[in-house]
């Protein structure tokens, strides 16, 4: 991924969340994991549009 889809995809996280990581599942798609302030991770699905830029689906 891009330096730009990074940006897009940590302004779209929720307010306390961090990225962690990336990884790709077995399925194919691209996935981002997250991490709030008390430690809990969320999974996102990347989801990209014609033009390369990215939009999260929560897992």
């Amino acid at each position: 991924m891009t330096e730009k889809q990074m940006k897009q995809i940590e302004e779209q996280l929720p307010k306390g969340e961090t990225f962690n990581r990336t990884y790709r599942a077995m399925e194919g798609d691209i996935r981002v994991i997250t991490r709030n302030a008390d430690g809990y991770e969320t999974r996102y699905t990347v989801v990209f549009d014609e033009n390369g830029d990215v939009t999260l689906k929560q897992f």
